[in-house]
């Protein structure tokens, strides 16, 4: 067996070991399981919401940071978690308290430059959010599920960056070294990408269907059965941020835009140019998503 197969295979079977005891992968903190059951049941209220996130003083805090920051430019001050979540509304809440949890989940040692990647992950987001908005006579779609899509879009990273620390390396290498995507350099370099594992997590996560898919399908939308929409937006807020220089270095290469992504999206150019711009000019919004985030 030659050295580079025989380093696939070692890579394989530590993959291998860790889906094999999924209990080793972190959960998510039982304040977020609950929240999200909360979200999505039709029968909740804002001070269900409220007095779940009250019991977490970081949480509350992020919360209020957030309600009264520049990001969101409500124009009344907000004091209380319950006034929060009625101006943010639940998908917002959601958003802030799983991208709150898994950034404190992942504070550990890593691979990868974690500042960069959740600014990557950040303006993903923010565009997301955009893409949504101007669709809105076209696709009806919520903007906050989508800038939480946008979020943990490339969670499996975090998987690799944190529990196959050695062989993350190497990929990270790899890409640099040959110009090529972080997806394509995964799959050479492990036999595994982050997409798939980032389907073990929102499997082990139990995360709501439309959030896995963008998750799993982000890199390849044209293979989406379901939240298809979703799915595009993700794809082409990703190719985006990685455009605008916010990739996970510097000249990071991506794989090209797929074919039937802004078609499936009706975005035509003055769409997208009109797009782009709006994008452009809230980059400077995300560093402040970002300062409350950690």
């Amino acid at each position: 067996m030659s050295e580079e197969n025989a380093g696939l295979a070692g890579a394989k079977e530590r993959i291998a070991a860790i889906v094999e005891d999924v209990d080793s992968l972190p959960s998510l903190p039982s304040i977020v399981v609950k929240l999200i059951d909360v979200v999505n049941s039709s029968e909740s209220c804002a001070e269900d919401a409220a007095a779940l996130i009250e019991k977490d003083p970081a949480l509350t805090s992020k919360m209020i940071r957030l309600a009264n920051s520049a990001f969101y430019g409500i124009p009344r001050s907000i004091s209380s978690v319950t006034s929060a979540v009625v101006v943010l509304g639940f998908n917002t809440i959601r958003s802030l308290v799983l991208s709150a949890s898994v950034a404190k989940m992942f504070e550990g040692k890593h691979t990868i430059d974690i500042d960069r990647f959740w600014k990557h992950s950040v303006v993903t987001a923010m565009a997301s959010k955009i893409i949504v908005r101007h669709l809105m006579g076209v696709r009806m779609m919520d903007p906050e599920s989508a800038f939480c899509a946008g979020v943990i879009h490339d969670i499996g990273m975090l998987i690799f960056s944190q529990y196959m620390t050695n062989d993350y390396t190497k990929v990270y290498e790899y890409a640099r070294a040959n110009s090529i995507s972080l997806l394509e350099a995964e799959d050479k370099i492990l036999g595994v990408n982050h997409a798939q594992m980032g389907k073990i997590l929102a499997e082990r996560w139990s995360l709501p269907l439309d959030l896995e898919y963008a998750i799993v399908y982000h890199h390849k939308p044209d293979e989406a059965d379901k939240a298809v929409p979703l799915v595009n937006v993700i794809h082409l807020a990703d190719n985006i941020s990685h455009d605008l220089g916010c990739g996970h270095w510097d000249g990071e290469s991506r794989k090209p835009e797929c074919a039937s992504c802004r078609a499936e999206l009706k975005i035509g150019d003055a769409d997208y140019a009109k797009i782009m711009f709006n994008i452009e000019s809230s980059l400077d919004k995300s560093q402040e998503f970002l300062a409350i985030l950690k």
